[in-house]
C-alpha cells in the first residue's frame, strides 16, 4: 500500500522542482509513497479530499497560494479529513510559522524556499524520511493491539487473541470474538477493516484474523477457530485466502 504525496504550490518551475526533489527520493529510498496530485490549486487538493478520504497523507503546501483560500486554510481542511495527515509548510513567509501554530494544523516541518538549493532539498529528504518513520510506527502500532471503547471504558485485545468481527444485530454496532470471550461496542466493518490490515473480509458481513484459524475446508468454504466457532467464506475469496496463506 503506497501512502499519496500531495503537492500545491502556485508557481510551476518551485512546484515542478519540489516534484523532481520527491520523486527521487522515492525512487531511491522507498516504494511507500506516491505521488497522488501535483497542482498549482489549492481547490483541486480539496476535491481530491472529498472524493478518495486520503489517509496518512503527507502535503508539501505553499502558504500564499494566490487564491482565496491560503495554505493554511487548506491545511485546516486536509487535517479536518485526513486526522493523521503530514502537513509540510513550502514557503518564503517564514513570519507566519506562529500563525500555523495559533491554528494548529499541526505541521510536520517549515521549509523556506529562499536558501541555497543544496540546503533547501536536504530539509525536503529529511521530512520526508521523518513521514515515513512516522508511517512506520503508526502500521507497527496497527498490526498490534485492537482498540475499541465500550461506554467510558477502553480496551486493547492482542491480534493474537482475536477470532473474526461482523455485524450485531444492534444497529451501528459490531461484535468482537476473542480467545478469551466476546465483545459488543460501536463500529463499522469498512472502517475497522482499513484500520487493521490484518483483519480480512472473508464476506460482505465478517472479517477474520486468518493466523488464528484451525482448519480450512476450501469444498464446503468454512473456516474453523475452534470447536464451536466457524464461518463460511465467499465463493471469490479462495484464491485470495490462499495467496494469504502462502505468506
Amino acid at each position: 500500500m503506497a501512502y499519496p504525496i500531495i503537492l500545491c504550490e502556485d508557481q510551476i518551475i518551485q512546484l515542478n522542482q519540489l516534484e523532481a526533489i520527491v520523486q527521487t527520493y522515492i525512487l531511491f529510498h522507498t516504494d511507500l509513497f506516491k505521488v497522488e496530485i501535483k497542482t498549482q490549486s489549492p481547490i483541486e487538493v480539496i476535491d481530491y479530499l472529498e472524493k478518495c478520504n486520503p489517509k496518512q497523507g503527507t502535503y508539501f503546501l505553499d502558504i500564499d497560494l494566490a487564491s482565496s483560500i491560503d495554505g493554511i486554510d487548506l491545511a485546516e481542511q486536509i487535517r479536518a479529513t485526513d486526522v493523521q495527515a503530514k502537513i509540510i509548510f513550502v514557503t518564503t513567509h517564514d513570519e507566519m510559522m506562529p500563525l500555523t501554530l495559533r491554528r494548529r494544523v499541526e505541521a510536520l516541518g517549515f521549509v523556506t524556499k529562499d536558501q541555497p538549493l543544496d540546503d533547501y532539498r536536504a530539509e525536503i529528504v529529511e521530512l520526508l524520511t521523518l513521514a515515513q518513520q512516522r508511517i512506520d510506527a503508526t502500521r507497527e502500532c496497527q498490526e498490534c493491539d485492537f482498540k475499541f471503547s465500550i461506554g467510558s471504558q477502553m480496551f486493547s485485545i492482542d491480534k493474537q487473541d482475536i477470532y473474526l468481527i461482523e455485524p450485531s444485530s444492534l444497529p451501528h454496532r459490531v461484535l468482537l470474538n476473542t480467545k478469551n470471550g466476546h465483545y459488543e461496542f460501536y463500529g463499522n466493518l469498512r472502517d475497522l477493516e482499513e484500520k487493521y490490515p490484518y483483519l480480512f473480509r472473508i464476506n460482505r458481513n465478517c472479517l477474520v484474523n486468518l493466523k488464528n484459524m484451525t482448519e480450512i475446508n476450501f469444498k464446503s468454504r468454512e473456516i474453523k477457530f475452534d470447536s464451536e466457532l466457524s464461518r463460511q467464506f465467499a465463493r471469490g475469496k479462495s484464491n485470495k485466502i490462499k495467496n494469504l496463506l502462502k505468506q
